[in-house]
């Protein structure tokens, strides 16, 4: 349990070719209970470099929130930091090293965004990552292709470089300690319900499994509301975060 003296920080962590648009809803709700860090996830190269660049940045323990890419560095952070996690949220992740033949479609989409530009892959990425009913979101849509456009393809690239390079994690499930949640779409395909499951069943103590109704592989845009419900109901449970006190409260300086 942790206490408000412990001065627990949130650190955000969004997945590939997205950025802190990820977290919009989570923010707010999440500042009001400590200080709030969204990492710069474009342009890495290496998931343990990440995670070390990211434990850099901020002191203290951590509850630490990854969305798909940024589940693999939450795990990476867990590798290298285990007494700093006060709590992990993996979400719409994995945690198993490269399979058969997945370098091979990751480089095409790599080829494709040098030779046609980001937006040659926007569609082609983007969409097999939702769940059906998304596409009708046409605000929603247009808001994840501006996102996607925002990256370069050497930024791409570099990310695909260190998703194709990324460590097994097994160990790291087996090892990990602090109260942990797992998120996911109920219509992820890329990183299904099940999968969560299975890393639940790797960690010791009460992981708890979530799924996100009507979401794919894209829950923290496309259903924000439950995702972010789903968090703060777990970090109460688990006592947490603790509200900044108000001046003139019993206790406050």
């Amino acid at each position: 349990m942790h206490t408000q003296g412990d001065k627990v920080s949130f650190l955000l962590l969004h997945g590939l070719l997205c950025d802190g648009d990820t977290w919009a809803h989570l923010i707010g709700p999440l500042s009001r209970l400590g200080p709030v860090t969204v990492a710069q996830l474009t342009g890495i190269d290496s998931l343990p470099q990440a995670a070390t660049d990211a434990l850099a940045s901020i002191p203290g323990p951590l509850v630490v929130i990854g969305h798909s890419m940024g589940g693999r560095v939450a795990l990476e952070i867990a590798r290298q930091a285990p007494k700093r996690c006060a709590g992990l949220v993996l979400m719409n992740t994995g945690y198993k090293p490269l399979a058969e033949g997945e370098t091979e479609r990751r480089m095409a989409l790599v080829d494709a965004a040098r030779s046609g530009g980001i937006a040659a892959i926007v569609a082609p990425w983007l969409d097999t990552l939702i769940a059906p009913a998304t596409v009708q979101n046409t605000r929603l849509m247009d808001a994840m292709r501006t996102m996607v456009l925002r990256s370069s393809p050497e930024s791409f690239a570099g990310q695909i470089h260190a998703l194709i390079h990324r460590p097994d994690a097994t160990d790291v499930l087996g090892q990990t300690r602090c109260p942990t949640l797992l998120l996911s779409g109920s219509e992820d395909s890329w990183s299904p319900l099940s999968r969560h499951h299975e890393m639940a069943a790797l960690m010791p103590g009460n992981p708890e499994v979530e799924a996100i109704p009507r979401a794919g592989h894209m829950a923290p845009f496309e259903e924000p509301e439950a995702c972010t419900a789903a968090i703060l109901a777990w970090l109460a449970r688990h006592d947490l975060a603790h509200p900044p006190m108000v001046p003139g409260e019993p206790g406050a300086a």
